[in-house]
């Protein structure tokens, strides 16, 4: 009897044990998705600053000397899924990044067809930063697309939701088509030529907001 009792309490204790380590495995995973979702929306975030953060100088532009002039336009879009953007210079690089990875994407710099799109996009730039909002580059809601013009003096930025801004009568629609156009050349010559990949080394844990 006794070795029936042992053996019945050893069987509960394999089966609790193992529910135990299931749900303790599940309960890793789970965390261990979360914690890369939350990384690659903070490196995103990072990306997104540092671009903000950019100097004339810091690209070996020359800057003008009184003029405001226009040197990088952003194309950003949150797709429900993802967040992503695409930014030209005023030399004709162009970077790209999103919430689908931790890095950033640097064009191919021998890509004609990519840098006249980039600089074209950035001269077009000029003309439209001055109906635009400063200092109005808060983070995208999800549906919506914004430019972003940055200058040698300030920061421009407008959006409004993804059908709106893609509407023939958007006012916006020049900029728009030359943004887009930028983003159609970068996947073309990503096709050609794979592009350069620039990995971060430093996970940073923060929550998602609510409209992430």
């Amino acid at each position: 009897m006794k070795e029936e009792y042992w053996y019945f309490g050893g069987l509960v204790l394999f089966y609790f044990g193992r529910l135990l380590y299931l749900y303790y495995q599940k309960r890793c995973y789970r965390k261990t998705g979360e914690e890369i979702a939350d990384y690659r929306y903070e490196r995103y975030l990072e990306l997104r600053d540092e671009i903000f953060a950019l100097k004339f100088e810091d690209l070996g532009i020359e800057a003008p000397n009184e003029e405001e002039t226009a040197f990088a336009l952003i194309l950003e879009m949150h797709t429900y899924a993802v967040l992503q953007a695409v930014v030209a210079f005023s030399d004709g690089k162009v970077w790209a990044f999103n919430t689908a990875n931790a890095r950033k994407n640097v064009g191919d710099n021998k890509a004609v067809d990519l840098r006249s799109a980039a600089i074209e996009a950035v001269v077009a730039a000029q003309y439209h930063f001055a109906r635009m909002r400063r200092r109005d580059a808060d983070t995208l809601l999800p549906g919506h697309i914004k430019l972003h013009i940055i200058t040698n003096q300030d920061i421009y930025s407008v959006g409004d939701r993804i059908n709106e801004m893609l509407h023939e009568s958007s006012e916006w629609a020049e900029l728009i088509t030359k943004a887009f156009a930028v983003a159609d050349e970068l996947n073309d010559a990503a096709n050609r030529k794979s592009l350069k990949r620039v990995y971060t080394k430093i996970a940073v844990k923060r929550s998602k907001p609510a409209n992430f």
